[in-house]
């Protein structure tokens, strides 16, 4: 019987989760000159707005990775995409600096659990050599949601105000938990749907470490390992980049770039393209070194090296006049993230210890986003005092060429799976 291929249906469904996670995330960004112009609020007290929501997604990533490895990742999406979304409408009830805050941070709880719940997905749905397109192709849903919705989320907000974007934002969470209650199941095994040829390929192609299913490894013992401490940092540089530009993109075209919103909305698309481009390539390209008898940890490493390494075009495009020459640099440096990233999720289930999966995606989410705290309000601050943004995309580019020096240095190619004598796991029959 030839061998299903159910396993990249669930990978489309997570994708999609994370395109709407994404676009209720970044329609602040978009929505901003309005807010601020509607409710009077200053660079410096949009930016605390921004970063708001980082404040409780941050500190909820330990505990929701090992409530993703407790309950599962079929109870935990439905319950957070629902808690998301319905704030993420609330925002357009939001009259005042201080309730608006309340929303956002509140949404963030919501929003927490979805990346910790990916890698989960994506190590229990998929063999080794598939990890890092999957990976690749469910982070593409950050550029669909933050980049390319952009010029549709500007038409409204531009026609029937920012309140009704939110509105309209928050409604696509709701129609799509229908759809992964329905279809979705927490492992191959139990979907009716994965037929036996499917089922066989994919645990013949996980590590025999996934025969154990729960571990008795705290979060805390995993920062012994030196790879742990190199990935944490990595995604702190890489989301430093990308929550400053999902935060301040639309408004920086609009404040120094002198456009009107549509016009930022469709220039803000490219970056976005070429960040989509970099994850899908990256994921990709990081399999081909797998299946070509590359150590798994060592591909990854090529990948995110090399990705940040074209992080640091942010740093010419804060010097350029030219609107279309910005833009070109912060697509290369978007692009270079993003190529990065997608390994950088992959090496996750690549290096945990067995069982540990989502609690490791979660600390590594914990850290990379408290780049959300001071991205929005340091890019805030800078371009309100210094009026522009060139100091801003400087330190943005610092910060990545420093995790582009920590993975080429310090990331080997050592792997807890392999280390049993340090780790007591419980085996489950």
């Amino acid at each position: 019987m030839k061998k299903t291929n159910k396993r990249w249906g669930v990978v489309i469904l997570i994708f999609l989760a994370t395109s709407i996670n994404y676009l209720d995330r970044s329609n602040l960004g978009v929505a901003g000159p309005s807010i601020m112009k509607d409710l009077s609020f200053s660079k410096v007290e949009f930016g605390i707005l921004g970063s708001a929501f980082f404040w409780t997604y941050t500190l909820m990533q330990i505990p929701v990775g090992a409530i993703v490895d407790k309950l599962g990742a079929r109870v935990t999406y439905a319950v957070a995409i629902i808690w998301w979304s319905v704030f993420g409408a609330l925002t357009a009830v939001g009259r005042s600096l201080g309730a608006l805050i309340g929303i956002r941070a509140l949404m963030g709880i919501g929003e927490s659990p979805a990346f910790p719940t990916n890698t989960r997905v994506i190590s229990d749905w998929l063999p080794t050599h598939e990890r890092g397109f999957a990976n690749g192709l469910f982070t593409t849903g950050i550029a669909v949601g933050a980049g390319l919705t952009t010029p549709a989320v500007a038409w409204i907000v531009q026609t029937f105000g920012w309140r009704v974007s939110f509105l309209i934002t928050g409604a696509l969470g709701i129609i799509w938990v229908l759809f992964w209650v329905s279809m979705f199941r927490n492992r191959p095994a139990e979907s009716a749907v994965v037929n036996k040829e499917e089922l066989d390929y994919i645990l013949t192609g996980q590590a025999q470490t996934k025969d154990v299913q729960k571990s008795n490894v705290r979060w805390y013992e995993l920062l012994k390992y030196r790879n742990v401490w190199c990935i944490l940092y990595g995604l702190f540089a890489q989301d430093y980049l990308l929550y400053l530009m999902l935060t301040w993109l639309p408004t920086y075209l609009v404040v120094e770039k002198h456009m009107t919103l549509i016009k930022a909305g469709f220039n803000s698309i490219l970056p976005w393209v070429a960040a989509s481009a970099g994850a899908l390539f990256g994921g990709y390209l990081s399999d081909r070194l797998v299946k070509k008898g590359w150590n798994p940890v060592s591909a990854r490493k090529t990948i995110m090296t090399t990705g940040m390494l074209f992080s640091l075009f942010i740093i010419p495009a804060a010097f350029v006049e030219s609107a279309p020459l910005a833009i070109g640099f912060i697509s290369l440096s978007m692009g270079g993230m993003m190529f990065a990233n997608g390994s950088s999720w992959a090496i996750v289930a690549d290096i945990a210890p067995a069982g540990t999966e989502g609690t490791l995606a979660g600390m590594q989410n914990f850290t990379g986003n408290i780049a959300g705290w001071f991205a929005p309000i340091l890019t805030g601050f800078l371009a309100d005092r210094m009026h522009s943004f060139v100091s801003a995309l400087v330190i943005a580019g610092i910060i990545g060429g420093i995790a582009m020096l920590i993975y080429a240095l310090f990331l080997k190619n050592d792997n807890p799976h392999r280390q049993a004598e340090h780790t007591k796991t419980e085996v489950v029959s």
